[in-house]
């Protein structure tokens, strides 16, 4: 507390106390303002920070809000093109499920078409040959025909020949035939 002068020092120096606790009240006054401002610049800080915080959850908010939009809208976009994939993809299934058939048919088609190529070429050749053999078959007998109107024409000839040579009255055939002009000779 406050000095002790002298030797009696069992009384207390009031005024030195009291000038003492005077400057520890002005200390203490002085640390209480301190102690004020401080508080009131954190009260003042923790408003602003509130203040930030309640800006920045509505800014959140807002956000949230404008992605869930977005986010509503793209799925929406997704949909719609999932659903005209879908429907493309159903038509062009449509298309080769048709371009199959199609391909079926006409590959039936031609292999119906071989098929009545193949026996019409088939009964062609039987055609060609019979008529082939019935030409042979003819031929044969047109030359057998010929061969015996030959040997008959033949036999006639030599009988006729032999008769006319036989009979003496008439002259020979070779006269006879000039008679008939069938010879360029001239007539005697």
């Amino acid at each position: 507390m406050g000095d002790k002068k002298g030797g009696a020092g069992d009384e207390p120096n009031y005024q030195e106390e009291n000038l003492y606790m005077s400057k520890k009240i002005i200390a203490l006054q002085y640390r209480l303002m301190i102690k004020d401002e401080q508080i009131d610049s954190a009260r003042k800080s923790e408003d602003d920070l509130r203040l930030r915080i309640t800006q920045l959850d509505k800014a959140f908010e807002d956000e949230a809000v404008r992605c869930r939009e977005n986010t509503g809208e793209m799925s929406r976009q997704y949909r719609e093109m999932q659903e005209s994939f879908n429907e493309t993809i159903e038509v062009l299934q449509k298309q080769v499920s048709a371009a199959k058939l199609e391909i079926e048919s006409v590959t039936k088609e031609i292999e119906r078409v071989r098929i009545e190529k193949d026996e019409i070429i088939r009964q062609k050749d039987l055609e060609i040959a019979s008529l082939s053999s019935k030409m042979e078959t003819m031929a044969f007998e047109f030359a057998d025909m010929l061969k015996e109107s030959l040997d008959k024409m033949s036999q006639r000839i030599e009988v006729t020949h032999n008769s006319w040579d036989r009979d003496t009255t008439k002259p020979p055939l070779m006269n006879r035939l000039k008679e008939f002009s069938l010879t360029d000779e001239p007539q005697d």
